[in-house]
């Protein structure tokens, strides 16, 4: 009698609950290594599309908008959907407008809640202290600064907080057959839907799930929750299909080419290698990940976790990113083929598959273990620490020799704050190690034509062209460098293809005129800035351009109307008040023309200088 009370009281002893300052470290470490992400801004990826320079946010909160449009509130110009994202943004717009700290402080609180939730999802595979240590482990793991410091992985956070809601919804139907939790399980599947499309791994989840605690299929019951779910879905489908621009291709290439994320990613989460906000294929990593795998298939082998863990686990890894292997997006150019952002969800899956084998080699029992894990919280927490701070802003972002994407965007900003020839090195190192992204080159191009570099301009779009002889950039660029240049005929050329492609296009028309002109091609010219006023009356350098054209023919009153035109749109354009002078000088009307040169003078035009001085004399 004694050694039974003996067994029971150790029995007791291993499922002892945790203790409060446990409950407390597992939300305040990850909030104090991650928290200083609170007080940076945006890194002007995706963030600024969103929300800094997007306009519909300032026209208060709707919510309805974001199931009509794309993540970026815009009619289909891209391929994502997620609406419950879209409207969290609403929401921190109305509180904070446009500040970054608001939207920066939400992505840590689903983070936490995420964290929270694995750790009762955790907590029914596993004694309390495992479920504990590895939640912890898991929410400081190496790829953690890119969730929590990026404004725009808002959707993978809602994924796992609402992912992590239904696995434990349908974990307690499991255990209790609580018929409410399966319900519940319903709304909260849609909201993890419309966070992010890969919410749809849920459903085969869900069934390994139900089987694996059985080895039996669902049941009635079951089979009809599955289809509701199934039938969500479907109107989820219609929906975004209605909203996202279209997406990529599907290709068995891409599946295979893809498959290598699985084991970088992997790897990545654990030793601090390879860290970056746009990561390329690196085939170190490769085999590291591999190597990696391949430990846990022969450690799978010598201590087998129970077939409950391993195809839950299973499913939630393989089933969250299998099908995205096969997915070739739009732009799918540029130098990276997925983002580590994505891995907070599907990883728990591999994660848990991991926790088993730890405890059925009964690793957890032995003393060096609590330094084991002591040692890589200190040191992954230390590291992320100093990871996160890539998130504070555009240059630490951007800041990634290995990158074309990320070379590109830097040139980018560069430019827009007006430092082309800084911007043209990083546009360059972004074009050579992504040469098959088309707008690598576009953008190089617009660098070296604003820089008056015009050959290398001319150079650049020329590869374009051999490739996509329709891109309308290239012939924008090439155009303008080859107008800019002298070659007014063959700049003429380029435009006129332009039109060709879309007559519609008033800039097209504008250049076009302009390459007329400066061939000497004036009526040419006349005409094609004449359809350009027709087209759009409030477009003023069209009428200086052609009032410059009548002017050069000698019609003077019609290039006086013109300039006339041109300043009522332009009241400070110098320019066109001294050809007004010379207009007036022309038909007689001297006094007007040295009011109108003295004008231009004040505006900056110092070719009115000799003519105020020479024949205005007695109007000074």
């Amino acid at each position: 009698m004694a050694t039974k009370k003996k067994k029971t009281s150790s029995k007791k002893k291993q499922v002892q609950p945790l203790k409060v300052w446990q409950y407390l470290i597992l939300v305040l470490l990850p909030l104090i290594v991650f928290g200083r992400a609170a007080g940076f801004g945006f890194v002007m990826h995706d963030d600024d599309k969103m929300i800094r320079d997007n306009p519909v946010l300032a026209d208060g909160f709707d919510p309805a908008l974001a199931f009509r449009t794309d993540a970026w509130f815009m009619d289909a110009r891209i391929e994502l959907y997620r609406p419950v994202q879209s409207i969290s943004y609403m929401l921190d717009y109305t509180i904070g407008k446009a500040d970054p700290m608001v939207y920066h402080i939400h992505n840590l609180v689903v983070y936490i809640l995420g964290v929270v939730l694995l750790f009762f999802f955790l907590r029914n595979y596993f004694k309390p202290t495992l479920a504990w240590a590895g939640t912890l482990l898991y929410s400081l793991n190496l790829l953690m600064p890119h969730a929590t410091g990026w404004i725009a992985a808002r959707g993978d956070l809602y994924l796992m907080m609402f992912g992590m809601g239904f696995l434990v919804l349908l974990q307690h139907y499991i255990q209790k057959r609580s018929r409410l939790s399966l319900l519940l399980c319903i709304p909260v599947f849609f909201l993890a839907l419309l966070s992010k499309e890969s919410a749809v791994a849920l459903l085969p989840i869900a069934f390994v799930m139900l089987y694996a605690e059985r080895k039996s299929l669902p049941g009635s019951i079951e089979w009809m929750w599955l289809s509701i779910m199934a039938a969500l879905f479907g109107g989820y489908y219609i929906m975004r299909g209605s909203a996202i621009a279209d997406a990529g291709n599907m290709s068995v290439v891409a599946f295979f080419s893809n498959l290598r994320s699985l084991a970088e990613e992997f790897i990545k989460m654990i030793i601090p290698v390879g860290f970056s906000v746009m990561p390329g294929y690196t085939l170190i990593w490769t085999i590291g990940g591999v190597l990696l795998l391949g430990l846990i298939v022969y450690l799978l082998k010598k201590y087998p976790p129970s077939f409950k863990l391993l195809a839950t686990g299973g499913a939630i890894w393989l089933a969250s990113l299998l099908p995205s292997m096969a997915y070739e997006p739009s732009f799918a150019g540029v130098a990276y083929d997925y983002l580590d952002h994505r891995a907070w969800f599907p990883f728990v899956g591999l994660w848990m598959i991991v926790l088993g084998i730890a405890e059925k080699a009964k690793w957890t029992s032995h003393e060096y273990t609590k330094y084991v894990f002591i040692g890589l919280l200190v040191v992954w927490s230390a590291i992320n620490f100093w990871r996160v701070g890539t998130y504070e802003g555009w240059k630490p972002y951007y800041t990634n020799p290995q990158s074309g994407l990320a070379n590109l965007n830097y040139g980018s900003l560069l430019r827009d704050e007006g430092s082309w020839e800084e911007a043209i090195g990083y546009m360059q190192k972004g074009v050579e190690l992504s040469p098959d992204y088309t707008d690598a080159k576009v953008r190089l191009a617009e660098a070296y034509f604003k820089t008056n570099r015009y050959g290398e301009a001319i150079e650049i779009t020329n590869r374009i062209l051999e490739k996509e002889p329709q891109n309308v950039s290239a012939l924008q660029f090439r155009g303008s460098a080859l107008g800019a240049s002298g070659q007014s005929a063959a700049a003429a050329v380029d435009f006129k293809k332009i039109l060709d492609l879309d007559p519609e296009n008033v800039h097209g028309m504008f250049n076009l005129g302009v390459a007329y002109k400066d061939a000497n091609q004036l009526n040419n010219a006349i005409e094609m800035f004449s359809q350009l006023i027709l087209a759009k009356p409030d477009f003023p350098n069209a009428y200086y351009e052609r009032g410059f054209c009548y002017g050069k023919m000698g019609l003077f009153p019609q290039a006086k109307e013109d300039m006339t035109q041109s300043i009522a749109y332009q009241p400070n354009h110098g320019p066109s008040y001294f050809f007004r002078g010379r207009t007036f000088e022309a038909l007689g009307s001297l006094p007007s023309a040295c009011a109108d040169w003295k004008k231009a003078l004040e505006l900056g035009t110092q070719e009115a200088e000799p003519f105020l001085f020479e024949k205005c004399q007695a109007y000074q």
